[in-house]
């Protein structure tokens, strides 16, 4: 299977949720027991760095968004 990597958009948002509760389902995303709400995502990413891997029939297979870390 194909991938291509493509800017995340908003409209993209229920994908790539549904791929984040497939990984704290795993225990393998992060700590917390279901993912956050796109106002709350968006508040905690950048506006840059926000990827999805699309396959070829347009699925979201996969997706990376950097988050700011505070400079101490």
């Amino acid at each position: 299977m194909n991938f291509t990597l493509d800017p995340m958009t908003p409209e993209d948002w229920p994908d790539v949720r549904a791929v984040f509760a497939e990984g704290l389902a795993a225990g393998l995303a992060a700590f917390m027991s279901k993912p956050p709400d796109w106002d709350e995502w968006h508040e905690g990413h950048l506006p840059l760095g926000r990827l999805v891997a699309r396959a070829s029939d347009g699925a979201i297979a996969g997706w990376a968004a950097l988050t700011p870390v505070p400079d101490t």
